[in-house]
């Protein structure tokens, strides 16, 4: 995977488990601990079946275990489809991560645009270590490529009834 520079996963992942939607608060917290004492199998089973609810930080939660090989074979590929399900719901980790992968080309097929749109939504919903990232992919793109990812952009703000930017 390339790497870009200046962003740490460390923050993406502080932000990524910080918080769950109250009705599944408790066992999203127990994954947690369980990811904190290192424990990635327990980890798993406590956020897979709140993942398979649309549980948002769950899904981001899953992702990452597979795109750092944390209890489960490193495995890009299954952690841009959790990061993809939680990126769509406005999960702002999930979508700079899958933004990574499609920069890189890791796991997806390799696009600046879908990268350029998943970081600049990321940074948007509040990741503002995801500029790097945005900033990486549109010095790679022409000015075509960018009108269309901003359009990507705001069809996705559209059909989420987000606030405009």
């Amino acid at each position: 995977m390339r790497r870009l520079p200046g962003l740490g996963l460390s923050l993406v992942l502080v932000g990524l488990l910080g918080g769950a939607v109250p009705a599944a608060a408790q066992d999203f917290r127990r994954g947690l601990s369980a990811f904190n004492r290192g424990e990635y199998g327990e980890t798993l089973q406590q956020w897979l079946p709140l993942a398979r609810l649309e549980d948002a930080d769950a899904q981001a939660g899953l992702g990452y275990l597979y795109f750092k090989g944390l209890g489960v074979l490193q495995d890009y590929g299954e952690a841009a489809v959790w990061f993809s399900r939680a990126a769509e719901r406005g999960q702002p980790e999930a979508q700079l991560l899958l933004g990574l992968l499609n920069y890189s080309g890791d796991g997806v097929t390799q696009s600046y645009m879908l990268a350029y749109k998943w970081c600049e939504l990321a940074q948007s919903n509040g990741a503002s270590y995801a500029l790097p990232c945005r900033e990486a992919a549109e010095l790679r793109m022409t000015q075509a490529e960018l009108a269309e990812a901003a359009r990507l952009v705001d069809d996705w703000f559209a059909r989420h009834q987000h606030p405009a930017r």
